[in-house]
């Protein structure tokens, strides 16, 4: 996981820390790398849907005071990421059953959209041989994935997808985060077989992107996601683990 540096702050004469030290410590102080890293370790699996974070934990393992680590637990709570507590602190979000739901039907329109922009820009540049790049990296890990370097292939994937449709608010609007929450919450329930539709599913993604049908990847990107959502609905009740009260 990467930490903060924490190295002695230069000073200039009469024991003034100079300019630069002064905005190296603001930098190094800054919410923002708190925040990068927190992120940064639920994407590596290090904290996962449902994971207590220690406020004090934190500010050793980040070497950095209270306040940042504080500030950048509300940012996160803020975009969905963690779920903050009156007296039990920070969890990373876990999903409610009504929350995957709705948030699956959004994720559907928009990867639909995102898959069809890629296609209509397919021809564009060297955009062929980045989507094929792609999917190839992301078939390595066909039989190994549940790790978390396959959870972020597959993120690669997708922002291939992204990045070839050039579409910049899209990019903005997509969950990319509760995406992830999404996938780390529910990767124990993913068997072989299903593993297997899902690879067919990304080869049909990327052969209909390649084949420039914007209306055809529009289907089946959505389509993909579509199914996804009808799997976990499915899923029992403790797949789901019961939110925490505000208490």
């Amino acid at each position: 996981m990467q930490t903060v540096d924490a190295r002695p702050l230069a000073r200039g004469r009469g024991g003034r820390e100079s300019e630069d030290a002064a905005a190296e410590r603001s930098t190094v102080a800054s919410p923002d790398r708190v925040v990068d890293a927190i992120v940064r370790a639920i994407r590596a699996g290090v904290y996962v849907p449902g994971q207590r974070l220690i406020e004090a934990d934190l500010t050793r393992e980040y070497q950095v005071s209270r306040g940042p680590v504080r500030e950048a637990f509300k940012r996160l709570a803020a975009e969905g990421v963690l779920t903050l507590t009156r007296h039990r602190g920070a969890y990373v979000r876990v999903l409610t059953r009504q929350e995957v739901h709705d948030s699956l039907m959004v994720i559907e329109v928009l990867v639909g959209l995102m898959a069809k922009t890629a296609a209509k820009r397919i021809n564009e540049g060297g955009n062929v041989d980045k989507m094929r790049l792609a999917y190839r990296h992301l078939l390595a890990f066909k039989n190994d994935g549940g790790t978390a370097a396959f959870l972020d292939q597959r993120r690669s994937f997708y922002d291939t997808i992204l990045e070839i449709g050039g579409n910049h608010e899209l990019q903005r609007m997509l969950p990319a985060m509760h995406i992830h929450l999404l996938r780390m919450q529910f990767q124990a329930y993913i068997t072989p077989n299903d593993r297997e539709k899902q690879f067919a599913e990304y080869r049909s993604i990327t052969d209909t992107i390649l084949s420039g049908d914007g209306r055809r990847s529009e289907k089946v990107a959505a389509l993909h996601v579509r199914r996804t959502r009808l799997s976990i609905m499915r899923l029992p009740d403790e797949a789901f683990p019961a939110t925490r009260s505000n208490d």
